[in-house]
């Protein structure tokens, strides 16, 4: 059930949407500052790699400006922003997908030292763990964990009671415990 404190936000920001289709810089600006960490949450749940995510955002806020004079929702702007994000991440695995083959030589960052190789079995571990959690269980853990918003927000952006976002936060981090140990990955 949605609070009255939930209902005004969706009301902002349809209004600010509003504004925004106007050119309004300010109205822009506030919904980006209320509404970006969890359009970055999102972009990492289905991205788990924080530099796509960022231009996730980057690009969803580009086009929530260009296409405000389009929004027709009324009390739905998340999820109109979260349909833009979601789109614009699932271009980015379409990229990702189409990307020249690496040759190993190529892992290991010359200026630095630095072994890309691990840096990147350390994104697929992350994957791979993320990827023995159900959507919402790891939509919760990526935002939470990764984007650090609190679980109140992340309830409100969900749709769902705070009591479930906690409880289903938990279960995951149970899971990803147990799948370590048996699995018995690299800390």
């Amino acid at each position: 059930m949605m609070s009255k404190y939930d209902r005004k936000l969706l009301v902002v920001e349809d209004k600010l949407i509003k504004k925004i289709a106007k050119y309004d810089s300010l109205a822009f600006e506030q919904l980006y500052n209320e509404t970006s960490g969890a359009v970055f949450g999102l972009a990492m749940s289905i991205l788990a790699n924080q530099t796509d995510a960022e231009d996730v955002v980057q690009k969803t806020y580009i086009s929530v400006y260009n296409k405000a004079k389009t929004y027709k929702g009324k009390g739905k702007a998340m999820a109109w922003i979260f349909t833009i994000a979601r789109n614009h991440a699932l271009m980015k695995i379409r990229d990702r997908n189409k990307r020249s083959h690496i040759d190993l030589d190529d892992l290991y960052d010359i200026g630095t030292g630095n072994n890309i190789e691990e840096e990147l079995h350390k994104e697929q571990l992350v994957d791979v763990l993320l990827n023995i959690l159900s959507e919402d269980e790891r939509q919760i853990v990526v935002m939470h964990a990764m984007s650090n918003i609190k679980h109140k927000e992340i309830a409100r952006i969900m749709g769902m009671p705070l009591s479930t976002v906690l409880s289903k936060y938990k279960r995951s981090l149970e899971k990803l415990r147990r799948e370590m140990e048996v699995n018995e990955y690299e800390r």
